[in-house]
């Protein structure tokens, strides 16, 4: 079998939720671009992040470090 078909048969055998995850990355690292997060996606991660918070998974961004990330996200759109 060839690495082709291997990653093929693994592919089919994923949940439709893994397959459109694993499409939208190909597509992100083809185009080198940020797909948006639909609504209900964003909704979906943010209460995972709160979930993986709670029980000691995930660990909080320091303020600061959030606040700087956003103003050179923001300076960003001001060009």
């Amino acid at each position: 079998m060839s690495a082709v078909d291997a990653l093929w048969t693994l592919y089919r055998q994923q949940s439709q939720r893994v397959r459109q995850a694993f499409r939208i990355r190909i597509a992100q690292d083809e185009s080198n671009e940020i797909t948006p997060l639909t609504e209900e996606e964003a909704k979906r991660m943010a209460l995972q992040r709160g979930r993986d918070i709670k029980t000691g998974r995930a660990k909080l961004i320091p303020h600061d470090n959030v606040m700087q990330e956003m103003e050179q996200m923001l300076a960003t759109y001001a060009d």
